[in-house]
């Protein structure tokens, strides 16, 4: 049986897609924060080439045996080595040039060398076999970690492509038979992991999202019984926005600070950390013109929001029959911070315009609005409010919480966010495309009735305009002959049938290249979109005449963290 230390750390990083060449710049950060005797750092990389396998590394494993159990954080900073990954790689049943186990020759020759043997990255041992679902992937990743690397206190990083709620298509892997996991998938598996770790007396501690738009409410309901925080963006997470390497740092040094058996208020600092180290590092990515955001999430926390939110919808609801109610909830739709080619609203600021709307209204005696109103507070209240929690008296352990920690933004595209996120679009999805059949079974949807499920039903249908017959009043006038209806039928069911296309069920394609698969532009798997947005966000608040002189002074919109240098 293996030792226990005080953290498991796990990376998963799904990049059997386009970004797996710019992963490997992130696999060797993981490697140049160095290690500590505490702490195991356990990462599985998928390729994109085929036919080139999966990789598991037990990062610094023989710098740590050969360290003979002492730290080394970060490496000698006037050592200029490039370190590689080849020796962290762990070995099922490959041979040599001799015919002999790499293992055995690895064991022959490093002492103390016996790492466990990974689990296969494909169905079978067979020249040919399909790679493994990305469910049945992280599944058996996730246990080898448990089960070999036993761990007090577990993190783990997913990273990948995706837009899992509402699409339901996460970690897409082109070269496996399904191709994808959906959040119900995503909910399980953190579950049954979760009653793993605890199960040998341990705690998952810190679960964080290095892919986009997976912040929301829909993602905290879902896995509000397994980790303890959520570490997620509402909006584009770029590879090399997260700095692998000083997070591992600030985890070792403060291993080196603390010791075993770390507090509950030591770990929820080193997570704040971490966001704080996050959206630092991304505000370069405003040099090449992108907007970025983070937020860190008391996912114990989540069920504290139901009875405020439960009230909205049904305010919600009973406005969108009230035409002045209606078009103030379409207008904070519209002026509110949104995400993902408009599909994800913060509900936060969704709630804030709201109220700042009803406010300039002259006459704002309308009860419904005041309900709807006074909702809204209710829902940002609890968003950030603290939360008493007497059940945790530690002498540490502060007994107030939040159920939104930490959020940051550094950019003008995301400088209205809060933090998190509910879906949120314009219109209703395709039928075909099942989106709100899945939204439905979400934990988010099932939870309470009305949900924000009704809520999104009825939107679509009551925002709805009218066809243009309609509103013109001459629908029912022009009288068609029959060959005229049937071409008009015949036209609609083209265009019926070619929405069978557009659909975002990646997940269950065998074949994603055939040329006669259409994608929708919203490209489920969370490619790029350059289609304008329709908000009208500020992006230099000076004067446009001045802008090329003036001093910048208020010109950029970065969030309040920014201003908080001691780490």
């Amino acid at each position: 049986m293996p030792d226990t230390k005080e953290w498991t750390l796990i990376f998963y990083l799904a990049s059997d897609n386009p970004l797996a060449i710019s992963i490997v710049s992130q696999l060797k950060a993981i490697k140049a924060a160095g290690f500590h005797p505490e702490a195991n750092v356990i990462v599985q990389f998928d390729p994109f080439v085929e036919g080139v396998p999966t990789h598991i590394f037990d990062i610094n494993l023989i710098n740590k045996i050969q360290n003979h159990g002492a730290p080394n954080i970060g490496f000698e900073p006037d050592d200029p080595f490039v370190r590689d990954l080849i020796d962290d790689k762990l070995w099922r049943d490959e041979k040599t040039r001799n015919n002999e186990d790499v293992r055995d020759v690895l064991k022959r020759l490093v002492s103390s060398y016996n790492p466990p043997i990974p689990p296969n990255g494909r169905s079978n041992s067979a020249p040919g076999a399909r790679e493994l679902s990305p469910r049945q992937s992280l599944d058996n990743f996730l246990r080898f970690c448990c089960d070999k690397y036993p761990a007090r206190h577990y993190m783990v990083f997913i990273l990948g492509h995706g837009v899992v709620v509402g699409n339901d298509v996460f970690l897409f892997d082109e070269h496996a038979e399904r191709h994808a996991l959906t959040l119900n998938d995503i909910g399980e598996l953190l579950r049954d992991f979760t009653m793993q770790v605890k199960a040998q007396g341990s705690s998952f501690e810190l679960l964080g999202f290095h892919s986009c738009s997976v912040s929301s409410l829909e993602v905290a309901y879902e896995l509000r019984d397994t980790a303890k925080y959520m570490l997620a963006s509402q909006g584009t997470s770029f590879v090399g926005s997260w700095p692998y390497r000083q997070m591992l740092i600030r985890i070792f040094n403060d291993l080196v600070r603390y010791g075993r058996e770390m507090t509950p208020e030591q770990i929820k600092q080193i997570a704040i950390r971490l966001a704080y180290y996050i959206i630092y590092n991304a505000t370069d990515f405003l040099l090449a013109g992108y907007s970025s955001d983070i937020c860190l999430t008391n996912l114990s926390l989540a069920e504290t929001l139901r009875p405020s939110l439960k009230r909205l919808v049904e305010t919600l609801l009973a406005g969108l029959d009230d035409d002045l109610c209606r078009h103030l909830i379409i207008l904070a739709h519209w002026r509110s911070q949104s995400f993902f080619q408009e599909m994800y609203t913060d509900l936060f600021d969704f709630c804030f315009c709201l109220i700042e709307e009803k406010e300039k209204l002259k006459d704002s005696s309308n009860e419904l609005l005041q309900h709807l109103a006074a909702a809204c507070n209710d829902v940002i209240h609890a968003l950030k409010q603290e939360q008493k929690n007497e059940s945790r008296r530690e002498a540490d352990q502060p007994i107030d919480e939040k159920l939104i920690i930490c959020s940051a933004f550094a950019g003008p595209e995301s400088q209205y966010s809060h933090g998190v996120s509910v879906y949120f679009p314009w219109s209703e999805p395709s039928i075909d495309s099942n989106v709100m059949e899945n939204y439905a079974a979400y934990a988010f949807s099932r939870l309470d009735s009305p949900s924000w499920f009704d809520f999104l039903e009825k939107y679509f249908k009551t925002t709805l305009r009218e066809s243009s017959a309609t509103e013109r009043g001459d629908g029912a006038s022009i009288k068609k002959t029959e060959i005229a209806e049937l071409r008009e039928d015949r036209l609609s069911l083209i265009f019926a049938q070619s929405r069978l296309h557009t659909t975002d069920g990646l997940a269950d394609k065998t074949s994603p290249k055939d040329p006669m698969d259409k994608t929708s532009p919203k490209d489920p798997t969370g490619g790029d979109c350059d289609c304008p947005s329709i908000k009208n966000f500020a992006k230099d608040t000076r004067p446009r005449k001045e802008r090329r002189q003036a001093p910048a002074k208020a010109a950029m919109q970065l969030s309040d963290y920014f201003f908080f240098t001691e780490f």
